[in-house]
């Protein structure tokens, strides 16, 4: 893994402009798991700190406003149409209401931790009426809370791996530390969806529509 980092290194120091478009990618499209990673490379001085920062939080405003815009679509609608797509969609809506109290910044911050449920729930807010200035401006906020949270996961991470691999001179005393850490992420992801999704049916189940 250090001689992967090591050739990682390597590449981005001979093409400087591509740090950026793996960042760009990495951040805009892989979500939670793409910034920890990211993250943790920027522990090992593959990627400068402010500058990751910067670009990540610069293309998940990009890649939300695209997918907020694309929720408006006759394509996107015809498939949230769907029977089993609508229940879904309207069980997690129906949760993440409930537990943002009626707020549309703490509920737009929730959904960003929430696995496999970012991009659907923007097509919800999309296609409930919420305008692009409104989104953008509370959407804000709720990228920079969410990149505040998670980047310090990774990257602490990054930081264990190195402190840990030289204590004990074992490279996969190292990779073990990352696989707990990966596998506590997982957990709690699944736990989250699980709880709201167990939120939403019984508000669904209740009457307590939006």
């Amino acid at each position: 893994m250090v001689d992967s980092i090591d050739w990682l290194q390597t590449f981005i120091v001979n093409y400087p402009a591509l740090q950026y478009i793996v960042i760009f990618l990495g951040a805009g499209f892989g979500g939670e798991a793409g910034v920890i990673i990211l993250a943790f490379l920027s522990a090992q001085k593959i990627f400068p700190f402010f500058p990751f920062f910067l670009v990540s939080f610069l293309a998940m405003i990009v890649t939300d406003t695209f997918w907020f815009l694309l929720g408006r679509t006759k394509t996107v609608n015809k498939a949230l149409d769907h029977r089993y797509a609508t229940y879904t969609v309207f069980v997690i809506a129906q949760a993440v209401h409930k537990m943002s109290r009626g707020s549309n910044l703490f509920a737009l911050i929730l959904i960003k931790f929430i696995i496999g449920t970012r991009v659907v729930l923007i097509f919800y807010f999309s296609r409930a009426g919420m305008t692009l200035k409104y989104f953008l401006t509370h959407n804000f906020i709720a990228i920079f809370i969410w990149l505040v949270v998670v980047i310090p996961i990774g990257f602490f991470a990054g930081l264990g791996f190195t402190y840990i691999s030289n204590i004990l001179e074992n490279i996969y005393a190292g990779i073990g530390f990352l696989l707990l850490i990966a596998l506590l992420i997982i957990v709690a992801q699944i736990y989250l969806k699980k709880f709201i999704t167990k939120e939403g049916q019984e508000a669904f189940e209740e009457g307590n529509v939006l």
